[in-house]
């Protein structure tokens, strides 16, 4: 599908923050439109590459917005698993970029994005709040206050050793 946002960052940014302002006024819902591709409905044959065409269509980017996708070193693909990492997703303009992990949320078969930012306790990347939308990533922005929970926030394996958030 294609999307609706030239891929300068920022017209990005820009496009973002209005939509949150949009959603909590009532003006708009702040979801994507049309049907969301599965990751195995990529082009190419890469899953990472159909990883990128599900966040461009939540944040509803242009096709050539260019994301790099690679597996996540920190963080599983499923809760608990061993073996199937995370991907990383990296949008990014010169020295300005954001950093999202793509992993399965607990009880659900739909994949969550969650955007990478320090953990207010130990100041650690983390998954810090879900970005299902460019009015999600709006709010991300502004430093709302009503923003959801990543669901690897507390689980993520890279807070430091005694950080209070940490679900141990």
């Amino acid at each position: 599908m294609p999307g609706t946002i030239s891929p300068d960052l920022d017209a990005i940014e820009d496009a973002a923050v209005r939509a949150a302002i949009a959603r909590a006024t009532g003006l708009e819902s702040g979801t994507p439109s049309g049907p969301e591709p599965t990751i195995l409905d990529s082009d190419s044959d890469s899953e990472l590459e159909g990883v990128a065409a599900l966040l461009r269509h939540r944040l509803g980017l242009d096709d050539s917005t260019r994301l790099s996708v690679y597996e996540d070193a920190n963080h599983p693909l499923f809760p608990g698993a061993q073996h199937y990492r995370a991907a990383r997703v990296q949008l990014s303009h010169g020295r300005r970029r954001y950093f999202f992990i793509a992993a399965y949320e607990a009880g659900t078969a739909q994949l969550a994005f969650s955007a990478i930012a320090p953990c207010y306790a130990c100041l650690s990347p983390v998954p810090s709040v879900a970005i299902d939308s460019l009015a999600d990533f709006g709010d991300l922005l502004m430093h709302a206050r009503d923003q959801r929970e990543a669901p690897q926030f507390r689980s993520s394996p890279v807070h430091r050793a005694h950080c209070p958030v940490r679900g141990d």
